[in-house]
């Protein structure tokens, strides 16, 4: 075992090991934003306020949705419950990690479990392995959630270095009055340019239609509505 704790799966190791699936208010989702990929955004942006982040080493944009309005503050978790009808492919894939090579398409179960988290120390739960060491549909069902994440990685990085290219991605910063009367500021987010997307036109703009950016853009858009569900549940 790792010094972190973070082992290989492995049929014979891990053959008795269970994953407490009903225990939310955890640590690591103690966090207010997670990580999201494009393909999700249909369904996500329905709950969550969607924004860019961008990687302070890299500077490459990436997707995430809003959680809380302060750090470690997550306010769909109530009473130990998720209080929303989609949860992020990155929450769901918890306790678990990929660890990939470049050609990794999972057919190595190269998939790693936390054993320090929570949800395995409870020792009680969905199993991974039956009697047989086979898989279960339950660890099925986990690694087709990582062939998601990983399928659509890719396909997130090119749509955000494209939305940069167009410059419709710009900086923004929350403002709102908590409920004891002080403005307070979420900065490090970054929202859609509705000037430099309403002004695209000719071959920018069917680049735009064609490679699914325009949907993309207004579906970010419209999820800002939900800040105010946040300010809410905050003053609460």
């Amino acid at each position: 075992m790792n010094s972190d704790g973070i082992e290989l799966l492995d049929s014979v190791r891990h053959k008795n090991l269970k994953v407490d699936t009903s225990l939310v208010n955890i640590p690591v989702n103690q966090v207010n934003a997670a990580y999201i990929i494009v393909n999700e955004i249909a369904n996500l942006s329905h709950e969550y306020p969607i924004f860019f982040r961008k990687d302070a080493n890299t500077g490459q944009f990436g997707l995430v949705v809003l959680l809380g309005l302060h750090s470690g503050e997550n306010l769909f978790i109530r009473d130990n419950k998720w209080h929303a009808n989609y949860l992020p492919l990155d929450v769901l894939r918890r306790p678990f990690q990929a660890m990939l090579k470049e050609d990794d398409n999972f057919s190595g179960g190269r998939i790693a479990i936390d054993m320090q988290s929570e949800q395995v120390k409870a020792g009680k739960g969905e199993a991974l392995f039956d009697d047989s060491g086979n898989e279960t549909a339950y660890l099925e069902r986990v690694k087709q959630t990582f062939s998601q994440i990983m399928g659509g990685a890719e396909y997130t990085k090119d749509c955000m270095q494209k939305m940069a290219k167009l410059n419709l991605i710009e900086s923004v910063s929350l403002k709102f009055d908590s409920v004891r009367g002080k403005e307070l500021v979420v900065n490090g987010l970054y929202s859609i340019n509705k000037d430099n997307l309403a002004a695209l036109h000719g071959d920018e703009l069917q680049l735009a239609h064609n490679e699914g950016l325009l949907q993309i853009a207004h579906l970010i858009m419209s999820s800002g509505s939900h800040i105010q569900k946040l300010i809410n549940w905050s003053n609460e």
